[in-house]
Parts: structure tokens; sequence; C-alpha cells
């Protein structure tokens, strides 16, 4: 059984209302469902972030970087990530849920702390609505064991 803090509780009640409203207004402009992402910084306010996708791969912005960026845009670079939750769509649950990808692995590990956790929830959309039937939790530091550092010459 995972068991979760009251602010990481508050954030993934967040993520699930935002989910369903982003994926309610994707509908009416013929959307379809997205990855999205969710943070909290140190301060405890909540940011989001979606995943924008385009024909390029280079040109490609994962939600866990847009939600970083406008923790930044709105804190300042002294913001540290305590808590993130990704939502991905699936089909069906799935063994594994979608956890960061490395660059956002390493983003998060670099603005947060090795205790940070990662929260990944699957959501899955049924005919009256949406519903989240898989929640893992993850400490960024067992994601991303090896962090990069780079070396510094003399």
């Amino acid at each position: 059984m995972v068991t979760f803090t009251s602010n990481e509780k508050k954030l993934i009640e967040h993520a699930k209302e935002t989910v369903v409203k982003y994926n309610k207004l994707r509908k009416s402009k013929d959307g379809i469902d997205t990855f999205y992402a969710f943070v909290m910084s140190d301060s405890g306010k909540i940011y989001d972030g979606a995943c924008f996708e385009t024909s390029i791969s280079n040109g490609n912005i994962c939600g866990e970087r847009h939600a970083i960026a406008n923790m930044i845009l709105n804190e300042s670079y002294k913001a540290k990530v305590k808590h993130v939750v990704v939502a991905d769509p699936v089909p069906r649950v799935q063994k594994s849920s979608t956890t960061p990808c490395g660059t956002c692995r390493h983003v998060i590990w670099e603005m947060g702390t090795p205790n940070t956790t990662i929260i990944c929830i699957q959501y899955i959309q049924k005919k009256d609505g949406w519903i989240f039937p898989k929640i893992e939790k993850h400490k960024i530091k067992n994601l991303y064991p090896h962090p990069y550092t780079p070396v510094k010459w003399d």
C-alpha cells in the first residue's frame, strides 16, 4: 500500500481535477487526451504542464519540463521541486506506469532534491468521465541513481 503525505495528496487531487478540466477543454476543440505533469515547489505552490509535440523531436517539450519552467517563471531558479505528478492516458490499466524520460529525470534532479517524489498516475476515459485506476510513487534518487554531474577542470 502506497502512502502519501498531505502535500502529495493535495497535488494528486489537483492533478485529477485538472486532467479532467483540461481534457474536457481539449475534447471541445477536437483534441485528444495527453500526458500532463504537475509540480509542487518547496513553497507549496502548484504548477501545471502538458506535453507539447511537434513534427520534429527536438521541438518537443515534455509535461514535466513545461511545469518546471512555469515554476521557475513564477518563483525563480532558487525554487525547488518537492513533488511531481505525471498523468498518462492509457487504454487500459498498464503493468507499469510511465515515468519521466531521462532528460526530465535530470531536470527534476537538478531542480529538486534526491528525495523529490515522482507520483505516476494512469488515467482512462470512460463513457461517463475519466478514472484514475493506478498510482505509483518513486523518489527521483531511485529513478535516477547515477545523475550526470559535469567535471570541473582545474
